[in-house]
């Protein structure tokens, strides 16, 4: 939204200088009006004094309808500046604006392309364009144009943002991750493009960049589960597991709760031995997944029981996975509790028996495991 500024006066100027037939408008009783945001009481004093051929007069009234929250009535009197001038600025500005706030972009899409035909050098309405027609599902155009926007104006944190993000999703890493470099060495305080930049490195595997943007964020105190999400798995990966629960601890303490950052500090509790704190987590995984997420975590816990040589509970969970999802590696995994925990042949041969009937010896993961189980179980 456009709040009052000084163009008021200007505008004001042009239409209390013209020469006026009807009652003249008091410019300073107006601008009272305007300033303290009494809308209605503008209109009222407005309609009885505008002329039908003053562009200024139309535009205002125009506003103080939009700001008024008469959004149809702030859209006719917009057109009507149109029919008076086909090329101003403000009116397409209006129109474009209030069409992305009703959620119809194609009209937005229109009045931005006339503002470009009028100001080819402008920025931020080739950036408006780009994001209309993304609105529009019209991805390729629309990416044409954030292309030019960022051209205009490489230090549009929204227009740099967006264009690492669609650079990121056409797997183009390097290019994005220079684009986002190139603004952060100039501003490095729009958490936008450092939450992208988070993203562009890990596709280049450059975990410790992830967890050094991480900290970042967080000494911003920004709440993004999924970028954080990125980071945990970044210090998981570089074998920092007191920071990867430390990221889950931060998440926590800011309401910032997500799964998957559960599901690494869990993982991080298992590596430093802390079985049940794991456990505890993966629990509260549980209750929370949907999807078959699911079967990680039901295995992850029998990780964790195994562990604590709880080796009942371990199968329990093992079984609970596989009824959940079928895998056929976990009846492999539950027979080699019993082969090698529990010295349990026969069990062990049932369960490896039924790995046999279902897993596939043609993956390349599994052909050892398929051969060791077959000179097992023909013994």
């Amino acid at each position: 939204m456009i709040y009052i500024r000084a163009w008021f006066i200007s505008l004001l100027l042009l239409f209390t200088a013209a020469a006026n037939a009807q009652e003249p408008i008091d410019r300073s009783l107006l601008m009272e009006y305007l300033q303290n945001q009494q809308f209605e009481t503008a209109i009222n004093y407005l309609q009885p004094r505008v002329q039908e051929n003053n562009i200024g007069q139309q535009a205002l009234l125009a506003y103080t309808f939009y700001q008024a929250g008469k959004t149809k009535d702030a859209i006719t009197q917009y057109e009507k500046v149109l029919t008076l001038d086909s090329n101003n600025i403000t009116a397409h500005q209006y129109l474009a604006s209030i069409s992305m706030q009703m959620e119809s972009p194609l009209p937005a899409i229109f009045h931005y392309r006339q503002i470009i035909r009028l100001q080819p050098a402008n920025a931020t309405a080739w950036k408006q364009l780009s994001f209309a027609c993304f609105a529009a599902q019209q991805p390729d155009t629309a990416f044409v144009y954030l292309q030019q926007a960022y051209t205009l104006n490489p230090n549009d944190p929204k227009v740099t943002a967006r264009l690492g993000e669609e650079l990121i999703e056409k797997q183009q890493y390097l290019l994005a991750d220079s684009i986002l470099r190139n603004f952060l060495r100039t501003d490095s305080t729009q958490p936008a493009v450092i939450m992208t930049a988070v993203r562009s490195a890990w596709f280049l595997k450059k975990y410790t960049r992830c967890t050094d943007l991480g900290n970042q964020l967080m000494r911003m105190n920004i709440v993004s589960p999924n970028t954080f999400a990125i980071v945990a798995a970044a210090w998981y990966t570089l074998k920092q597991y007191p920071q990867c629960i430390g990221i889950y601890e931060y998440l926590v303490a800011n309401k910032g709760q997500s799964e998957t950052i559960m599901y690494y500090a869990a993982l991080a509790y298992t590596e430093l031995k802390n079985y049940t704190a794991s456990n505890e987590l993966l629990q509260t995984c549980i209750d929370m997944a949907t999807s078959k997420s699911l079967d990680s975590y039901y295995s992850g816990k029998s990780a964790n029981y195994e562990g604590l040589r709880e080796y009942k509970a371990a199968v329990a969970n093992l079984d609970t996975a596989y009824y959940l999802f079928h895998q056929p590696l976990r009846q492999y995994s539950i027979g080699r509790i019993y082969e090698v925990h529990l010295r349990n042949k026969p069990m062990a041969t049932r369960y490896y028996k039924r790995y046999l009937q279902q897993g596939n010896p043609a993956n390349p993961q599994e052909a050892t495991v398929y051969k060791y189980l077959r000179s097992y179980v023909e013994k």
